[in-house]
């Protein structure tokens, strides 16, 4: 599924305190918050209310801080609750005179605001967000829910910084079942930072409309998933659906930021977890994760230490066909230690800088009696079909080819999921999605372009329209075919598809060309890499140089007397065959005949292409923006052959060892620059060999029911939609 774009409930707040009758937003709103803003719903419902207002000038200025006193009047406001002006005032620095005095006294009366303890309030100072997180429990009559709470769990990176009086209130205020902060950049709770008033707007908004519990939600994919089995599978669904059953040591957000998930923090040099050493001369990394407590699998086992140990057993195991290039699950480690219960060291063979994306977790106790009794049974057994996980949810049912569903996991100790169950549907066809959206029988999915004005005419949707470098969608040419070996060719297919007219005939819209295998907005992008455009006549040019000549009949013919037909593969998917369709008419004008064969997506990707059973391929993968270009899918050793089962990513079977050596040097260091100098030099000879040749950038259209809260997808790459399914609730 293509990855949907934010749509995050949001919020406002009062300025000064000055007017009780604010700008309508709902009707003339505010310049500085449009309708794509985070906190646009919160913002325009509190205003609509008379809860807040603007500061003149049609502005809101939502980032700007909010004060104490002004936070005491909107929770008045939005409670209902009248001024109260007693003639001896509460705190000694809040004058009968000021404007907030009647506001102050009364949210005193409610027990809602506490003082400091030598006696003043200091109103005009800025609230901070761990002081707001206190205000906000103890206004839903939850302190001593929040006094529970021993270690702070907010899944930020910055959890140390939390104080110790705000450590409870603040796991409650970024509790699924609550929502009331927001994270900040690098998902960081922020405790110290000033609030903003957008911040304090989305907090009161929730207060006043909290989530609900209940409920199915019905979604939609044009992929189906090859195996549950993660470090099995080929296809993408198949990550879709194992973040709604695992929690990984490490997580990932819509921006890719990492986060600490199963762990408490996330290890890096600075913090002291991760350190290099050598052994006889070769470098070598350890890595050290502390254990959150209390997690267990969906049969109410715990997890424990020895899960993990396992794990990384199993997947050093030549027996067992791992198939995920990533770091999750490659095989880079030497050995893990358990200290205690609550502490793993990873020590790895070699220098890995994706160790930040963690490792994941497998079940000792389902998988090791397969296991012990023959370790290739692991490839069939009933786990790739009916996994069983830690994570919020767990798996009720898949029907190949039609649906899959999945409950709560009633042992996720970190914020039981607000809905009671999801149902993916398999929908391959474009027009079927279409209509179930508009019937209301799936709540989000993917579309077509052609699709947005019907979905726009409505007010039943949000549609969301983004560019996206988060994946590259190519042409993957099969260089051991000899059609195609000479890259003068694949740089001549390049030159001679005007992909920039099927942007605008098929979007409606100019849509750029991607770069690959880095993308332009990547901070290891190599400006100096070659790039391509349309240029019919280069094309012919280059076809000439590799000794083609043009046959009687309109079909090139090589130096040999081989004409040049090749089969272009694609999926079923109804974008992927008019692609297809577009490729064979312009490869035609050059001399080249195509012909095209189209496979459900599990049989493309899971045979066809690794088999090589075309020539070229339409296809696409995952950008991973930590570590971009998936170097690892074009190494000499990646290429798939019927002695590791067909099980390497390199599909064009382009072998460079130059290429190779820097796709490794890129991977071995934790210095960014030098790795940048690596990611350049290998970008270098990718963009000139040409193996693969890119499409167009991504363009994601999405359709989101606005009942279906909190769907925020992902705006980078290899995260998965479903990543804060635990999130996700309805609202009619």
């Amino acid at each position: 599924m293509k990855k949907l774009v934010a749509v995050l409930l949001t919020v406002l707040l009062l300025a000064s305190g000055l007017a009780v009758s604010p700008l309508n937003a709902a009707t003339q709103g505010f310049s500085d918050v449009k309708g794509d803003y985070w906190a646009y719903e919160a913002i325009t419902f509190l205003s609509g209310k008379g809860i807040i207002s603007g500061v003149g000038q049609g502005l809101f200025k939502p980032d700007d801080p909010v004060t104490r006193e002004q936070l005491a009047k909107i929770i008045c406001l939005s409670k209902g609750i009248t001024e109260f002006k007693p003639a001896k005032p509460t705190f000694k620095d809040v004058s009968p005179s000021s404007w907030s005095y009647g506001f102050i006294e009364a949210a005193v009366k409610s027990g809602y605001i506490k003082g400091f303890p030598d006696g003043t309030f200091k109103p005009k100072e800025n609230i901070k967000r761990a002081d707001l997180a206190v205000l906000l429990v103890r206004v839903l009559g939850k302190e001593s829910e929040a006094q529970k709470y021993k270690e702070p769990l907010v899944f930020s990176n910055d959890e140390a910084s939390i104080p110790k009086y705000a450590i409870g209130a603040m796991s409650l205020a970024y509790n699924n079942h609550y929502q009331l902060l927001n994270y900040r950049a690098g998902r960081n709770a922020a405790p110290n930072a000033n609030a903003t008033r957008a911040e304090v707007a989305n907090a009161i908004y929730k207060i006043l409309k909290p989530v609900k519990v209940g409920g199915t939600i019905n979604l939609a994919s044009g992929t189906e998933a090859d195996s549950l089995f993660l470090p099995l599978a080929k296809i993408g669904a198949s990550g879709d659906y194992w973040l709604l059953q695992f929690a990984n040591l490490i997580g990932l957000d819509e921006n890719e930021s990492v986060y600490p998930l199963a762990a408490k923090e996330v290890p890096t040099v600075q913090n002291g977890l991760v350190s290099v050493y050598e052994v006889n001369g070769e470098k070598r990394m350890k890595v050290t994760y502390h254990l959150r407590g209390g997690l267990k699998w969906a049969d109410g086992q715990p997890v424990t230490v020895n899960d993990y140990i396992f794990t990384e057993k199993l997947l050093q195991d030549p027996q067992v066909k791992v198939v995920s290039a990533s770091s999750m699950w490659a095989n880079f480690i030497d050995h893990v230690e358990a200290p205690n219960s609550s502490t793993l060291v990873y020590y790895y063979k070699v220098v890995d800088p994706q160790y930040i994306l963690g490792r994941g977790v497998l079940p000792e106790h389902i998988l090791k009696p397969i296991y012990d009794k023959d370790p290739s049974l692991i490839n069939t057994c009933d786990f790739n079909t009916q996994p069983l996980g830690n994570g919020p949810f767990m798996l009720e049912k898949w029907v190949k080819n039609s649906y899959i569903s999945f409950v709560r996991n009633p042992y996720y100790p970190w914020g039981q999921p607000l809905v009671d169950r999801i149902v993916i549907k398999y929908i391959p066809d474009a027009n079927t999605r279409l209509a179930n959206l508009m019937a209301g029988t799936i709540l989000a999915s993917s579309i077509d372009p052609q699709q947005m004005p019907v979905l726009k005419n409505s007010n039943k949707f949000n549609v969301y329209v983004s560019f996206s470098e988060g994946g590259l969608t190519y042409i993957g040419c099969i260089t051991t075919n000899p059609l195609l070996s000479d890259k003068r060719v694949r740089q001549a297919i390049a030159y001679g598809i005007n992909m920039e007219a099927y942007g605008k005939q098929y979007y409606g819209f100019d849509v750029p060309r991607a770069t690959g295998p880095i993308m332009k907005s990547s901070w290891a992008y190599n400006p100096k890499a070659k790039t391509y455009y349309y240029d019919f006549n280069k094309a012919k040019q280059l076809l000439a140089e590799a000794g083609f000549t043009m046959g009687s009949n309109g079909v090139l013919v090589s130096k040999d007397g081989k004409e040049f037909v090749v089969t272009l593969g694609t999926t079923t998917a109804t974008s992927s065959k008019q692609a297809g369709v577009f490729i064979q008419s312009e490869l035609q004008k050059l001399g080249i005949k195509v012909n095209i064969a189209s496979y459900p997506i599990s049989t493309y990707y899971g045979r066809v292409i690794p088999q090589a059973q075309v020539d070229l391929y339409f296809a696409g993968w995952i950008e991973d923006p930590l570590f971009p270009g998936k170097l690892d899918s074009y190494k000499c050793n990646q290429i798939p052959t019927s002695e590791n089962n067909y099980s390497g990513l390199n599909w064009s079977r382009w072998c460079n060892e130059e290429a190779t050596k820097y796709a490794n040097l890129a991977y071995s260091t934790l210095d960014r620059e030098l790795a940048k100098q690596y990611y350049g030099k290998f970008q270098e000879i990718f963009t000139e060999e040409l193996p693969e040749i890119p499409w167009l950038e991504r363009v994601g259209i999405s359709a989101i029911r606005k009942e279906f809260k909190n769907y925020i997808g992902s705006k980078g790459g290899i995260n998965r939609y479903t990543w804060n399914a635990s999130f996700w609730y309805l609202d009619n």
